[in-house]
């Protein structure tokens, strides 16, 4: 009896151990190389021989925070915390923005509140984005996820925001699925401005197709005049730590959240493209949208600002 307990125990154990490590640790790890994947020269190949039209400056505009278990943004990340940031991206030349996502709203923001003590949502940071995105020349999207689109797909003045938008096919068809009811007619009637391809938006933009976390993901490079480069990433990782160690998120998150599930490969790929580039070009600031730590750090640094334009 005692032999037969022990085996049946034995047996849980191992189906078990199968599990946590099928769900929380494999299939997790970037290939050893991704050649060709990502070319910063030919981004800057793009840019204007002038740099007297680039940008200046890049801000970031924090409408909610929150914190979550290191091991959902990295597998194996085990014992630590993730501090994510929901935020939207402002690129400021001396006569005109860009802004890059639409953040969360408050209700999303509630819906996906992980930590009672570390939670925020700040209502004024998103009524400064809403009015901000209607000053802008132009709106673009890092991915069709419901914490980059809110400011979008639930905009207070959809007619004014349509025509801003520069979006791709799979962000637009994307959409309905946000908004609160039917989607307002003029965001749902926009064509797609983004053709698939890795195109300059604006003097020093360029989008980057990077399809993976989801059929519309794109990368976002910007030069500004003083040289400085940044490459904003989306979510292709949520946290700088899963590039530095070429790891991605847990079958489990992708189980738990994504639906569709995101093409884990390709995401792979990126992640190994992204870390032998920042391998290569150190000054070059890769910046994944949710790492708070890190877009933090930067404003410390002085390389973006906080906040919004006052002028926007």
């Amino acid at each position: 009896m005692l032999r037969t307990i022990l085996i049946a125990a034995a047996g849980l154990a191992a189906v078990l151990a199968s599990a946590f490590w099928w769900l929380l640790l494999a299939d997790s790890r970037a290939p050893a190389e991704a050649q060709g994947l990502l070319s910063l020269e030919d981004w800057r190949a793009q840019l204007p021989a002038d740099p007297s039209g680039l940008p200046t400056e890049i801000r970031v505009l924090e409408i909610g925070r929150d914190r979550a278990p290191g091991f959902a943004a990295r597998a194996g990340g085990f014992g630590t915390g993730w501090n994510t940031t929901y935020n939207s991206v402002q690129i400021v030349w001396p006569d005109r923005t860009l802004i890059v996502d639409g953040a969360i709203d408050a209700e999303t923001a509630a819906g996906m509140k992980q930590s009672e003590s570390d939670w925020a949502f700040d209502p004024a940071a998103y009524k400064t984005l809403t009015a901000a995105m209607l000053a802008a020349d132009q709106v673009l999207l890092t991915h069709e996820h419901l914490d980059h689109v809110m400011a979008i797909a639930r905009h207070p003045d959809p007619e004014g925001l349509a025509p801003r938008l520069v979006l791709n096919a799979p962000q637009i068809a994307a959409m309905p699925l946000f908004a609160r009811g039917t989607l307002d007619p003029a965001i749902a009637s926009i064509a797609p401005r983004l053709d698939g391809s890795v195109q300059q938006v604006a003097p020093g933009v360029i989008v980057i197709p990077a399809p993976g976390h989801t059929p519309g993901s794109q990368l976002v490079y910007i030069r500004l005049r003083d040289g400085g480069e940044f490459l904003l990433i989306g979510d292709v990782a949520w946290s700088l730590g899963a590039i530095e160690t070429l790891t991605t998120r847990p079958v489990l998150t992708q189980y738990i959240i994504f639906d569709p599930d995101e093409d884990r490969t390709a995401v792979k790929a990126q992640l190994r493209a992204l870390y032998d580039l920042m391998q290569a070009n150190p000054d070059l600031a890769v910046i994944p949208a949710h790492d708070g730590d890190h877009i933090k750090a930067l404003i410390a640094e002085g390389r973006l600002t906080e906040g919004f334009s006052p002028a926007s």
